[in-house]
């Protein structure tokens, strides 16, 4: 084996990994050898997890994330959040780029505006289906302000007034999705069209 990865140098092991569509294909690939598996840390960029405190080593092995998927991850809250950020400023968070929070109902205000805050390049956002979130929690996301996507589907206590803020706070949004969101009315939704259109 190790002299056939003599004749593979990385570019072409990286051309290999992108033909790899399939997921459990990409993990027979990264588990055939340390060398693979270093070609594979090389080339992710999205990262779903279930427990949180594996975030911190493995975001420090995984230098290209950017799409950082906390959905499936029940513990997530703000504790988890501060102990996750508890070094000043880590590098990942300057590469995040995407980060789903869907069904993460144990996440809050002082949670969101700190991860928000330190995820200074986030262009996409999902809190769908954190039923608990309301205007606190959109004021913390309005903290975004290179915010080009943001998903609330299913956060009913969203209102007018957290759509106002996220209107003024994230003047490059050009995706908002809002389903199930009934205590948002016209008024809310000519506020974010005037921001838009100026």
């Amino acid at each position: 084996m190790d002299s056939i990865l003599t004749l593979l140098t990385d570019d072409l092991l990286f051309k290999i990994l992108s033909l790899l569509t399939d997921d459990s294909d990409r993990k027979s690939f990264r588990s055939t050898c340390t060398t693979f598996y270093r070609v594979d840390s090389l080339h992710r960029t999205h990262l779903r997890v279930l427990r949180p405190e594996f975030l911190p080593s493995l975001l420090s092995k995984l230098p290209r994330i950017s799409s950082l998927d906390l959905s499936v991850c029940p513990r997530i809250d703000d504790d988890a959040v501060y102990l996750l950020l508890s070094s000043a400023a880590p590098i990942w968070t300057r590469r995040i780029k995407r980060l789903t929070l869907s069904r993460c109902s144990g996440l809050r205000f002082r949670g969101l505006e700190t991860l928000v805050g330190n995820c200074v390049n986030l262009e996409s956002v999902d809190v769908s289906y954190c039923s608990g979130f309301g205007d606190l929690e959109a004021a913390a996301l309005s903290r975004a302000a290179e915010l080009r996507e943001l998903s609330l589907d299913k956060c009913a206590n969203v209102s007018d007034v957290g759509l106002a803020k996220i209107a003024v706070g994230c003047p490059k949004l050009e995706r908002l999705s809002l389903r199930w969101c009934f205590d948002i009315t016209d008024i809310g939704v000519e506020l974010l069209s005037r921001n838009v259109l100026d």
